[in-house]
């Protein structure tokens, strides 16, 4: 296609899954929606084992299945079940129920391998019926490491209880450690697909990854870097102060996909709580929770992600909701001391999400777009010459050893010229971004949805030059990493200015009044294209650190410390007037003790730890 050929070369694009999702037929005519009804694999007890291993009893454990993460076989909690066992549970069958699970076996250690181990064998049966049955043997076959996931349609006993029975047997000694993931009840309901409509908007949300306010024109930025994004704001609403929910990506993105604080989603993301595998207990949006994408798919709204940040993925389930989502991978590159991560640019990811336009521009769509540049390394398509003296990875653009040594190690501070040229760099990425803006812009409008498709940009988190002493974004909650832009254009959307404060909360109800979609009554956000309703916005990157803000003033709170600034005298946040903050912003703060708990998370990304590695949230 068009656009196609224009994805061939680009080493950080993951092509062959590109080339696998991209759709390629028209979608069904309606849209299958999951509702989980019942875990099963939270009632296991002893009412649940009918039989069990002599000495290797029915237990939740987390099991890895294959070392290779990216097909499929990496750690997951689990009903580790050694043969023989059977499980039986007795549920209450809806109409389009069905049961979901997963079946993997952990193969033994090298040094602890039997020649003569046998297969494991995995059945299902229902009132005694049989309805699934699979064979794994990791140690003799290749292909039978890693998990595999499973459908089995209930049909025949909807409407009635039934016993839905599990079991694992081995003909001997077994080739593993086999186990049940994600054993659920689940009911399908198919709803019809909204059509496009002129009075029916669709509504594209376009994240600019750490791209701080005051380096885009129509926030003050001189020369404005962004003169694209400037004409098109100028056709829409500015909010002139936008506050992310946190300072990196993961917490930020997870607000924005939920309408959630960070303690109410609990997508911290934190390395701290790496465990062996590799995965975190709060670096997966948890499933219990509802997402734009799914309010939106029950309204018959098709939907779209195209993500070039690696964090904002299936492995982090930060995709939950999308019937459509595109993932662009990172490289890594590794030579002559260089370190360097190569993102998808914008325009693959327009250009990968106007391919798909192209085929579905019949139908009503909600679409959200996360491009990387100005992510470090700061590495723009046409870089100007580096000034002489600088470090060799100053002068690249690659600060991310430097920042982790001053953020993580106390390292020295960099010098002036040393700020001076990383943020040149910084600049030049913006202009490189908003370089490709009209390709999406121009793609709406040959598809012929411009006039009716609200577009929203805004970004996950800023960047910090060391105007507090640290560098890039994820450690501190200072307005230089916390306010962004946010940007709301399009039909029935009046074009001004607004000073009431925005905050990335409320982006799901914002969507959801486009949308004509229902807003969760508990939703703490509001409507912000609704009549100004001031109040103070507040971010966090943990439960001890944390901020609350008005276009005014500002306190920030690190365990048991507060900082407060005037912003109106003092917008540089530089004299701290702590440490008794404006009553408004105290009991902001306050609120969030109240904030509802976030449910348990139902898995994690094996492969997060290096993820925060690669794009440097750790050192």
């Amino acid at each position: 296609m068009r656009r196609a050929l224009g994805l061939l070369g680009l080493a950080a694009v993951a092509v062959a899954a590109v080339l696998a999702l991209r759709p390629r037929h028209p979608l069904p005519e309606t849209l299958a929606l999951e509702d989980t009804i019942a875990d099963l694999g939270t009632r296991v007890g002893p009412a649940t084992i009918v039989a069990q291993a002599a000495g290797a009893p029915v237990r939740t454990a987390v099991i890895e299945p294959a070392k290779d993460h990216l097909a499929g076989g990496g750690p997951r909690r689990a009903v580790v079940a050694p043969p023989p066992s059977r499980l039986r549970f007795r549920v209450a069958v809806p109409d389009g129920g069905a049961l979901r699970f997963g079946i993997g076996v952990e193969p033994p250690a090298d040094g602890e391998r039997r020649p003569d181990t046998t297969a494991v064998e995995f059945t299902v049966r229902v009132d005694g019926r049989g309805v699934f049955t699979r064979a794994l043997d990791p140690v003799a076959r290749k292909g039978d490491r890693g998990w595999f996931d499973a459908r089995v349609d209930l049909a025949a006993v909807a409407g009635r209880e039934a016993d839905v029975e599990l079991a694992t047997t081995a003909r001997g000694p077994a080739a593993g450690t086999p186990g049940w993931s994600h054993v659920r009840l689940v009911r399908t309901l198919r709803v019809a697909r909204q059509p496009a409509a002129p009075e029916r908007p669709n509504v594209l949300v376009l994240v600019v990854d750490t791209l701080r306010a005051d380096r885009v024109g129509v926030y003050g930025a001189t020369p404005s870097p962004t003169p694209e994004l400037d004409r098109f704001a100028a056709t829409g609403l500015v909010f002139e102060h936008a506050l992310a929910q946190s300072s990196w990506t993961m917490p930020s993105v997870a607000s924005l996909m939920t309408g959630l604080h960070p303690r109410s989603h609990g997508v911290w993301g934190g390395a701290h709580d790496a465990d062996a595998s590799g995965g975190t207990r709060d670096g997966f949006l948890p499933d219990a929770l509802t997402t734009l994408a799914e309010h939106a798919a029950r309204a018959g709204i098709t939907t779209i992600g195209v993500s070039a940040n690696p964090l904002v993925s299936r492995g982090t389930n930060l995709a939950q909701g999308f019937e459509t989502f595109v993932e662009y991978g990172m490289e890594r590159r590794f030579g002559r001391g260089e370190r360097r991560h190569d993102w998808a640019p914008a325009r693959a990811v327009y250009d990968t999400f106007l391919d798909w336009l192209d085929e579905h521009r019949d139908l009503r769509f909600l679409a959200y777009l996360q491009t990387m540049e100005p992510h470090d390394p700061y590495a723009p398509p046409s870089p100007p010459p580096a000034p002489p003296g600088l470090r060799p990875a100053i002068a690249r653009g690659d600060v991310y050893e430097l920042a982790n040594e001053r953020n993580f190690r106390g390292g020295p501070p960099l010098d002036d010229a040393e700020i001076a040229w990383l943020r040149t760099l910084y600049d030049a990425e913006v202009r490189a971004w908003d370089a490709a803006l009209p390709r999406l812009l121009d793609g709406l409008a040959d598809a012929g949805v411009a006039g009716s498709t609200v577009v929203v940009v805004t970004a996950d988190h800023g960047e910090a030059f060391q105007e507090h002493g640290t560098l890039r974004h994820g450690v501190d909650l200072y307005d230089e990493t916390v306010r962004v832009p946010l940007v709301v254009a399009g039909p029935g959307v009046p074009a001004g200015r607004r000073r009431d404060q925005a905050e990335g909360i409320d982006l799901l109800p914002t969507v959801a009044r486009l949308l004509g979609v229902p807003v969760p009554a508990a939703a703490p956000g509001r409507d912000l294209l609704a009549p100004p309703a001031p109040r103070p916005g507040v971010t966090e990157l943990s439960p001890d650190h944390a901020a609350a803000r008005t276009p005014e003033a500002k306190v920030v709170r690190r365990g048991a410390t507060l900082e407060v600034y005037d912003l109106l005298r003092d917008p540089g946040e530089r004299r701290n007037l702590g440490p008794t903050p404006p009553p408004p912003l105290a009991a902001a703060l306050a609120a969030l003790a109240d904030a509802p708990p976030p449910p348990a998370a139902d898995g994690r990304d094996p492969a997060l730890a290096e993820k925060l590695r690669a794009l440097g949230y750790v050192p």
